[in-house]
């Protein structure tokens, strides 16, 4: 039996799917709270027999902060795969993203070697390498610098595999991926689903950073691929390469037949517009679409390397202007009104 944390998010949900497809016994964590609709619709778009699947998954209400719900999960489970995870830029969602992803990963990491798991793969984020200088190429021996580029997004990441690691050096086999930013459908308002629905709308600006993106179907194929070696306690930068925002949302605009972004949107614009965003967000009660983090990064060059995955796994990464093409279609069918 295989055990999914975070099985309603991007990479949990891709994952599901390329799990039963292969006719793997799956079973799926999840929070009492969370809906499978989108899930279940991602399937049926994703493959003809989409539905078929989605019923094979044993869903299974729980928390990663409920260890006792985590017990329950991992009767009888011989491998996970810890996909879930808060991601948010958000300053007054920090203690609850500490507690998710550093706690939990806790939990889990104590819980599966409590049942003697045989192979955890984590996935864990580049942000987690850390950002201590622009312009640099970071690998996978970068070793983690406190710095003021780094979010609360990535010092909660590296916190977390730390926990993995120390997981590693009590016994625990397990393997490591630290995706870039991530391709794939989901829900509109979280993570890079928002550039997908602002393009599909029409987006006129665009800033002069570089960053490394990924499809979805790379990290679950990667993943699955790790835990089906006999490579443990590594970790991998699983990303297809780095490239300009400008490009990134110029293909976007391509994929959804809008005008491409024309206006370059200049560090202090950004400034202003991250300030009136949380004045905002602060009157409707609602979550900033710009943070300070996010808008400052924007503007940033950041590169890191796939040179090791490549070369241990032979893995051919979906190219990116497919990536988004694709998701484009598929954000279209989950959300064109």
């Amino acid at each position: 039996m295989i055990l999914v944390t975070g099985g309603t998010g991007v990479v949990g949900t891709q994952l599901l799917i390329d799990l039963t497809i292969a006719g793997k016994n799956v079973r799926a964590l999840k929070r009492k709270t969370s809906s499978l609709e989108l899930t279940e619709k991602i399937f049926s778009l994703q493959n003809p027999k989409g539905k078929a699947l989605f019923d094979k998954i044993e869903w299974i209400d729980g928390d990663v902060q409920d260890i006792l719900s985590l017990e329950a999960a991992m009767q009888d489970v011989e491998y996970i795969y810890h996909c879930a995870a808060m991601v948010s830029f958000d300053p007054k969602d920090k203690p609850t993203m500490m507690r998710v992803n550093v706690e939990g990963t806790a939990n889990m990491v104590n819980t599966a070697l409590a049942h003697k798991i045989k192979k955890l793969c984590f996935v864990s984020s580049v942000a987690a390498l850390g950002r201590s200088e622009e312009n640099t190429m970071v690998d996978e021996n970068c070793d983690w610098v406190s710095s003021k580029e780094n979010s609360q997004y990535a010092v909660s990441k590296y916190q977390a595999e730390l926990e993995v690691w120390r997981g590693i050096a009590e016994g625990l086999n397990a393997v490591i991926v630290n995706p870039s930013i991530i391709f794939g459908p989901g829900d509109a308002d979280k993570s890079s689903a928002k550039l997908f629905t602002t393009a599909m709308k029409g987006n006129k600006f665009y800033t002069k950073g570089i960053n490394a993106f990924v499809d979805v179907r790379d990290v679950s194929s990667i993943m699955i691929k790790l835990m089906e070696s006999d490579i443990v306690n590594e970790r991998f930068i699983v990303t297809a390469g780095n490239f300009s925002y400008e490009k990134i949302l110029t293909l976007m605009s391509e994929g959804f037949k809008k005008p491409k972004p024309s206006i370059h949107t200049k560090p202090w614009l950004l400034e202003i517009v991250w300030r009136l965003d949380k004045l905002r967000s602060l009157f409707t009660g609602s979550s900033p679409l710009l943070t300070r983090e996010t808008a400052r990064t924007s503007g940033k060059s950041y590169y890191y390397n796939n040179e090791k995955v490549v070369k241990q796994l032979g893995h051919e990464f979906i190219p990116i202007d497919k990536s988004i093409y694709d998701n484009c279609s598929i954000f279209e069918k989950l959300y064109k009104k």
